[in-house]
This record gives C-alpha cells, structure tokens and sequence, in this order.
C-alpha cells in the first residue's frame, strides 16, 4: 500500500486514523507542493468525515477552521484556507489527480463516488413516488363502509393527524408517518395496512420490515394486537389479508452476514406491492439505497419512524433528511379533497402548492405525557431550561429507586457510582426471585440501565459486570458465565434458531432443572438449549442505540463523562432523547446540570446531499 503522502502533517493531527492518511494519499495530484498538501488534508477531512457518519464533505465548513488539534497530546492540527482557496483548490484537483472519477464534487460538496451514487439512487427512486396517484371512484365505495370504523367519530373532533397520514398513503407511492413515543405510529400503520387491502379488494402483497430482528419481532406483535382490537368489527377476510410477517430488511433483501451483495436488486427485484419499514431512523445511507434499488417500479414505500431519535450507527441520517424539517400543517389541494371524501367532518387543514404530502407527523402522544413529556420536548426542542423544568434534582439517592415518584429526576455520577451497588440490587433482585420464567421476563421489564458507550468505567461492559457482583452472581473478577435469572441479548443473527441481533431472553432452568435460554415470542415463550444459543451478552445495561424500540416501566440514563473526543461525539441531543423516550413511567438521568445542558445543545448534523435533491424533485 502507499505510503501517507505528507507524514510530517499527517502525525500532527489527532483523532485520525491511519486510514484517512492512506486514503488520502490515494488521490496524488500534479501541482505544486503548497496545493498538493492542501488536497491531500481536504481528503483526510472527507475521510473522517465519513467515518462520523456524513455522506459527503461540506466543503465551506472548513473554511478558516483549524481541526484535528488537542492540546493534551500537543498535536497541532491544521488550519485551512478560506473559502475561495478551498473551492479552487479542489475544483483544480479534480480536474488533475489520479482517479478522479471515484470521487465526485457537486454543488460544494466532495464525495466518495459510492454515496454520491447512494444518495442520487434513492433520491431518483423516491422523487418518482411521491407523484399523486387519484383514487377512483370504486376506491371510495370501497373504503366508506369500513372508514369510520377505522377512525370514529369523537364528540370534539379534534384534528386526526393519524387519518391525515393514512389518507395520504392512499394516494402516493411514498410516504413518511413521522411521530415521537406514543403518537399512534402502529395505529396507524395498521388501519392503513386495513385501507390499502380494501381498497384494492385484499390483492395486494404488503411487506413489513425493520431494520433489527427485535425491531421486526415488535412490529408483528403490535400490529397484531392492533388488528385483534378491530376483530370484531371487520370482516375476517379483511383482517386476515393483512400479514404480520415482518422480517429484518437484510433477510428481506438477502444480504449475508459478511457481504454486500443483495439477492433482490435492480435486475432480481422484490415481490411486494407495499413495503413498509419501521424504525425507518435506524436505516443508513448504504441500506436505504439498496432498498429502493430492489423495490419493483410499481411498488409503495413506506417508512415510519421518529426522526428525533439517534440516527444509524452508518452513515448518513436518511430519515431526517427526507423529512428536511417540512411540517404537514399544511396540505396540497388534492390531500385536502381526497380527505372530504373520505370524511368530511375532518376539520380543514390550509391549503398550499408548497405542501409535501409524502411527509406525515403525528403529534399528539397519546399516553405519553407529565414530566417525561416535557423534558423530552425540551430536550427535542434544544431547550435545555424548558428541560430542566420537568426535572427534579436529587441531594441524594432516593431510599428505593423502584419505589421512587414518577417523572424525571436527576443525580450526581458521584453520588450514583458511590450507591450503585444498592441501586443494582433495588433495580434487578427481582429477577433472580421470580417464580416462573414468566415473572422474571415481565420482571426485566421494570427497569433498565441505559448508557451512550460500551467501555469506560461507566459504559455496558463495567456497568453489567458490576451489577453481577453487587448481585453476587459471579465472583469479583470471574469471566461472566450463565446463570438463574441472567438477562441476555444476543449480538448476531441465527436463522436457524430464529433468534436476531437485539433480541432479548433470559436465563432460566425448565421442568428438569436444566438451564436453558428463554425468549417471549408471537406465540408464546420459547426455550433454546444453551449450546444452540448464538453469541449473547449480559444486559441489565445496555446502550442507547440498543435499546431502540424497547420501552421499559423506568429507565436509569447515564451520561457517561467522555474519555476522549470521540466519545464526547456520543453524547448528543438525540441520544438523551432516544434514551429517555425509552422509560414509560420514570426516568433518573445520571449527570450534572451543566452536562446535561452540553448535551442538550449538542446536536447530530450529518452532512449529505439527500434533502438538496429532494427538494429539487419536489420543484420540479
């Protein structure tokens, strides 16, 4: 391989890899010196760009800003030109260094050709749906009788965000349903699912899919509790038509465990007219573009999901720039006849030809509410002192912390690290003291540990190793192992056991003593021999980005004070906000005052292209 190019800049540089210096010394240029070092730390900075998760390099955000400097190690960083010489300096390069053609510079910002190509795929694909498709007058016969008993009429008749977004659906073959914790994104993904077969007199073939073995398994157990709620005022072939096979969208596209390469694309595409995704913030860059590329051309896609929360631990944050900050307050003038068809008694939105009807938010929680509702909107909102109103701030830990008020409150990391030993008793004695797997499973559910990083003295593996003593399950020191009541989650997916990444059971003995891996299914509890079981971990604590579409009746958050720049990077608005949404009755945050508010005003911004392209389709 070649050698970095410039090593006397490159080694005074914190917080890169080796592999940005390779990679940019790639791209040998022939021009002066002062041009070629200048190109070669362009690229060094697009590559650790991408490697933060941005598709592209913004190229004016380095303009007279001095990166990859620290103080503590003495590495001096580099100070980049202003923005007319950095422009020109990379306009000049693309036109002379070697293979050029795999990097691609547009509208100010540098990419790799390979997400440059990923975010004009998607964008393509999606701008061809989003066109209206008018519902024919047999559509409507066929959904009148059925509509109000998807959606009743109530006495006050407040706006329904959840019918608008089913309405729109309807009539389009893309849609965002975009909405916090408790919104209604299952319900009405269901009575959409319900629309869309009776409308087209139950022939369609409708794909549900998320992005993590656990994210799919809650799918199908919530739109079937949902469509088991209607049972009995629908016709069953109706009920019956609607499929809650959700699978992983890698099983879906068959991607394997180690490869890229997809088993439906382009030239092989999937059998599906409607595929919804849920989860739809967790789907990266790379991901989505293989989904739209296997879609058939006449197919629906539907992507639900809170943008608010953590983007996917790749590249990009597609959901929040196919949202782009566009509200649907307002609707086109077709949305808003197709919804006096439908019912007229909806109140009337405003009308405008800038409305993007493919963009549905729901906003009203609907049992999400007190102080958990207002910290999280602050936080949302990046209003730290609106926060911090619905917070209260212990002196101390409180006696029981299961037995503590409901809301948000907040303690020292001092504090917490000095009771953690009795905290991790109160939290988790439960579990072991079950009588039935049953118990201990609903037991796992009171409470969990939530954290921003796996190591470090306050990330998942020291949190879960410590909980395991204050327990006396294992010795100080011992390697953990299985054990009564040990909860787990497994870290890869195992067809054949029918058990996927983030599924979470627990460690419990059967009938004959013997200690066997159970987990909560569809259709009941299911028990996998310990030698079958996939790679597992312990997870009283686990992080935030693994807690993801799991709710727990308390959660403990921790933000861990950060080792190192890249691990202060964790500690972001969405992350305290995924975190926190996770807890359906308290939430004890674990930080001071001014760490939190750091948090707060720390926000994920990935740079891409994605929302530049879509608003050019929807101009055109």
């Amino acid at each position: 391989m070649q050698l970095i190019a410039f090593p006397d800049t490159f080694t005074e540089l914190a917080d890169v890899e080796l592999i940005d210096g390779y990679f940019a010394s790639q791209f040998y240029c022939d021009s002066d010196a002062e041009h070629q070092r200048l190109w070669f730390m362009i690229l060094v900075a697009l590559s650790y760009h991408q490697r933060q998760g941005h598709t592209c390099l913004v190229v004016d955000v380095l303009a007279n800003t001095r990166l990859f400097e620290d103080a503590q190690s003495e590495s001096k960083g580099w100070l980049f030109p202003a923005q007319p010489v950095l422009n020109e300096a990379v306009e000049r390069a693309m036109s002379q260094c070697n293979y050029n053609d795999a990097l691609c510079y547009e509208q100010g910002r540098l990419y790799t050709l390979r997400y440059w190509q990923f975010e004009n795929d998607i964008a393509s694909a999606l701008s061809a749906r989003i066109a209206r498709i008018a519902p024919e007058p047999a559509h409507y016969e066929r959904l009148r009788p059925i509509w109000p008993i998807l959606f009743p009429a109530t006495g006050a008749m407040l706006q329904d965000w959840q019918q608008i977004a089913t309405a729109a659906a309807l009539q389009q073959r893309f849609t965002i349903i975009n909405g916090g914790p408790g919104t209604g994104k299952t319900y009405t993904v269901t009575r959409l699912l319900l629309a869309l077969q009776c409308m087209n007199s139950l022939s369609l073939n409708i794909q549900l899919a998320a992005p993590t073995g656990k994210a799919a398994q809650r799918m199908n157990e919530s739109v079937s509790h949902a469509l088991g709620q209607l049972q009995a005022d629908l016709p069953p072939d109706l009920i019956s038509s609607v499929s809650t096979d959700a699978v992983t969208v890698h099983r879906l596209l068959g991607i394997s465990r180690y490869g890229v390469q997809t088993r439906h694309h382009a030239q092989s595409p999937l059998n599906c007219d409607v595929l919804i995704i849920d989860e739809a913030s967790m789907v990266d860059t790379a991901l989505m573009a293989r989904i739209v590329r296997a879609l058939p051309e006449h197919a629906a896609l539907i992507l639900v999901g809170d943008a608010d929360q953590l983007p996917a631990v790749e590249s990009g944050n597609v959901l929040e720039a196919l949202i782009n900050d566009q509200r649907n307050d307002e609707v086109s003038e077709p949305l808003s006849a197709h919804l006096k068809k439908l019912n007229p008694r909806l109140p009337a939105l405003a009308i405008s030809n800038q409305a993007r009807d493919y963009v549905q938010t729901l906003k009203v929680s609907q049992r999400f509410s007190g102080d958990l509702s207002v910290v999280a909107r602050g936080i949302r909102q990046g209003e730290a002192d609106e926060a911090m109103a619905g917070i209260s701030c212990l002196a101390a830990l409180p006696d029981d912390i299961m037995a503590a008020s409901d809301g948000v409150s907040m303690v020292s990391p001092d504090k917490f690290e000095s009771g953690l030993s009795v905290m991790a008793k109160q939290c988790f004695s439960a579990i072991a003291q079950s009588k039935s797997v049953t118990e201990a499973l609903a037991a796992m559910q009171t409470c969990r540990w939530l954290t921003s990083t796996r190591r470090g003295p306050l990330g998942v593996e020291q949190l879960n190793l410590n909980i395991e003593q204050a327990l006396g399950v294992i010795a100080a020191g011992a390697v953990s192992r299985h054990y009564k009541g040990r909860p787990v989650m497994v870290t890869q997916n195992n067809y054949a056991q029918r058990l996927f990444n983030g599924d979470v059971g627990i460690i419990w003995p059967d009938e004959n003593h013997q200690l066997k891996a159970w987990f909560e299914t569809e259709t009941g509890l299911r028990a996998v021999s310990l030698s079958r079981l996939p790679t597992v971990e312990t997870v009283y604590a686990m992080t935030v980005h693994k807690s993801q579409g799991s709710e727990f009746a308390r959660v403990l958050m921790i933000l861990a004070p950060p080792l190192s720049s890249q691990m202060a990077a964790l500690n972001t608005r969405e992350l305290l906000y995924t975190g926190l949404t996770r807890a359906k009755r308290a939430c004890m945050l674990i930080a001071t005052t001014s760490q939190f508010t750091q948090v707060v005003n720390t926000r994920v911004q990935r740079h891409s292209g994605l929302a530049s392209l879509m608003s050019q389709a929807g101009t055109k």
